[in-house]
């Protein structure tokens, strides 16, 4: 189990997302620029469509 779950929210807290290769289960030895690029995308489109459902 890891800190966050598949929308890189904190377990435990709400309103605490992670970005980064924090939220990586493990270190590697190649650079993970685009990972981290793509799962800061990934996020910014779960947190859009969350803000566009409460809105109405």
């Amino acid at each position: 189990m890891g800190v966050v779950n598949e929308h890189c929210r904190m377990h435990g807290v709400n309103n605490l997302y992670l970005a980064g290769s924090s939220v990586f289960p493990t270190s590697g030895f190649v650079n993970h620029t685009f990972t981290i690029i793509a799962l800061a995308l990934r996020l910014a489109d779960h947190l859009n469509l969350q803000m566009e459902e409460e809105n109405f």
